[in-house]
């Protein structure tokens, strides 16, 4: 078990396949080489042999032609039976047209009839007439004896030609053209020695080349490919175990040197990673703490403004129920006033009545003031204005809505801003207006959807588009957006102050918001910003406070409210 486990392991190595590869391919190389070399001798020695029984055919007949125009048998008998006396010859015979042996150098051969249809007569008599001329190729057969022996047959036609038939004999008829054939047959036994002989020194050669051949291979093998292989698995081995000052040296000049170079130059760039990483990582951990830090004045401020929202929605809900009944105070003091100026009560006691009367407005009076500075105050604090750039306030504004997005599983793209993006602003005031705008998005898409954000730079400001794929704003709500108090919710959700402290902030600021929605696809907001401040920034920040005189889509008066002293802002 152990020993195919070894040989199982041998086999699956590169250097191992690729020896195994080149000796077979060797092998086969030289074996088909051997094969065809083989073959193509034993075919010339065939045609070899072919031949010199067609010489000796010829002369056979050339030595005995002149003996048979005059009718001298014995002397042809003799020429032929010394011819066949060779040691090469097996057997030489005639036969007449009806395939009578006339002469044999077996001599008990002679006067025995053939059959046409045997292996020597059935080239010419294949149908009922003789042919008269056969091919060559064809003439000649080869047939093993009973010991194995091979004997190769020649067949030679003897022609009637014009003086034979005008010889002494006149044994022939001058129209016919065939007397009889020449049966030459030689022993093909020394041919198939020497042919044997030489298939097996061929093959010895071929498996001695063969193995010396492999023997190269393996030398190739292990020097050009196992080695080098070797040391680029120990080289990683040492690196994936975390050594990189680890250098592989392959001593060939090949591709497994370059290999070499290569995973060499990779281990270089992966130690002055692994520093640059080193160097990030402290980075990383120094920033970690900056921003954490970071993290908890934003937790801080965004449950300030938690507060301040609350208390904001509060102060509305309260300026909003208190305005009209201090209002109506004020105005019947007035009238009473008035009254006790006509009555005909004593001067002493009009006088004290009076002196109340103005008790009562005072103190209304101061009571609207009152209301007015806590709805302020619960709006937004002033500040000055100064040069930031918009990028980071949209990365503060999204990261304060992040959570509130991935719970209403809203995809953002958030634009790479590639233009200059410094402007002269309040960036608090900015990034509140930019959050609330991204509220009224996560609240526009309870389902999920996509929010939009687009920064580009339009004239001497920037643009800054967020577009939401939500439920959209109806025709007749959309004039109205911007007017305080006014919302498509419940009381209980909002007040509707968002959009109007968002307007108030923008126009503060010089800007302008335009809104283009269609019901059921989504709302789009545009908000453009001047780079530079106005002719009076710090004041014009600074008055926080005090609201648009006229909103873009509509009035802010509320007819059923009576202002106590003061214009009503968003």
């Amino acid at each position: 078990m152990e020993n195919w486990w070894r040989w199982h392991q041998w086999t699956r190595s590169l250097s191992a396949r690729l020896f195994l590869l080149l000796s077979a391919t060797i092998a086969l190389t030289f074996g088909a080489y051997a094969m065809f070399n083989l073959r193509s001798t034993s075919a010339q020695w065939e045609r070899s042999v072919h031949d010199n029984a067609q010489q000796l055919s010829d002369v056979i007949l050339s030595s005995t032609r002149y003996g048979m125009l005059q009718n001298r048998k014995d002397d042809v008998h003799h020429t032929i039976g010394a011819i066949a006396a060779s040691r090469a010859v097996e057997n030489v015979r005639i036969y007449d047209k009806a395939g009578v042996i006339i002469f044999s150098a077996a001599g008990e051969e002679i006067g025995r009839q053939v059959d046409l249809r045997a292996e020597a007569c059935i080239g010419c008599h294949t149908g009922p007439t003789p042919l008269q001329s056969v091919p060559v190729g064809e003439r000649a057969r080869t047939f093993a004896r009973d010991d194995g022996e091979r004997v190769i047959g020649l067949i030679t036609p003897i022609v009637n030609a014009p003086d034979c038939a005008t010889a002494a004999c006149h044994a022939h008829p001058a129209w016919q053209s065939v007397l009889g054939v020449l049966d030459v047959t030689m022993s093909l036994a020394e041919p198939d020695a020497r042919l044997a002989s030489l298939r097996h020194n061929a093959w010895i050669a071929a498996v001695a080349l063969a193995a010396i051949a492999g023997l190269f291979s393996a030398i190739f093998v292990l020097r050009v490919v196992r080695r080098p292989v070797h040391a680029l698995i120990r080289g990683t081995s040492r690196v994936a175990a975390g050594d990189l000052d680890t250098v592989i040296r392959v001593p060939t000049h090949s591709e497994m040197a370059t290999l070499a170079d290569s995973f060499n130059d990779m281990t270089r760039d992966l130690k002055r990673a692994r520093a640059e990483l080193r160097d990030w990582n402290h980075r990383l951990e120094s920033n970690l703490q900056e921003k954490t830090a970071e993290l908890g004045r934003t937790q801080r401020q965004i449950a300030h403004m938690d507060k301040m929202a609350s208390l904001g929605r509060l102060s509305a809900t309260v300026a909003h129920e208190l305005n009209n009944p201090l209002a109506g105070i004020q105005s019947y003091a007035k009238l009473v006033e008035r009254s006790l100026r006509e009555s005909e009560l004593p001067e002493a006691e009009r006088a004290e009545l009076t002196r109340y009367l103005g008790l009562i407005q005072k103190e209304a009076s101061r009571s609207g003031g009152i209301v007015k500075n806590l709805l302020s105050f619960a709006r937004q604090s002033g500040g000055a204005l100064s040069e930031q750039r918009l990028a980071p306030i949209l990365e503060r504004a999204l990261l304060l809505v992040r959570h509130s997005l991935q719970m209403s599983q809203i995809q953002i793209e958030s634009p790479q801003v590639a233009c200059d993006d410094r402007l002269w602003c309040n960036a608090d005031q900015i990034q509140q207006a930019l959050v609330a705008l991204f509220v009224n998005a996560v609240e526009a898409m309870p389902q999920g959807g996509k929010l939009s954000i687009g920064v580009e730079p339009r004239g001497d400001g920037l643009a800054i588009s967020i577009r939401d794929t939500g439920c959209g704003i109806q025709p007749d709500v959309l004039p109205r957006i911007f007017e305080p108090f006014f919302t498509s919710k419940d009381r209980a959700e909002g007040a509707g102050l968002g959009l109007a402290v968002v307007y108030g902030i923008v126009q503060r600021h010089g800007g302008s918001i335009d809104v283009e929605s269609e019901p059921g696809k989504g709302t789009t907001l545009q908000i453009q910003l001047p780079r530079k401040p106005a002719a009076n920034p710090s004041a014009s920040a600074q008055s926080a406070p005090s609201a648009p005189t006229s909103p873009p889509n509509g009035p802010q008066s509320d007819p059923e409210t009576v202002d106590v002293g003061q214009t009503r802002s968003p």
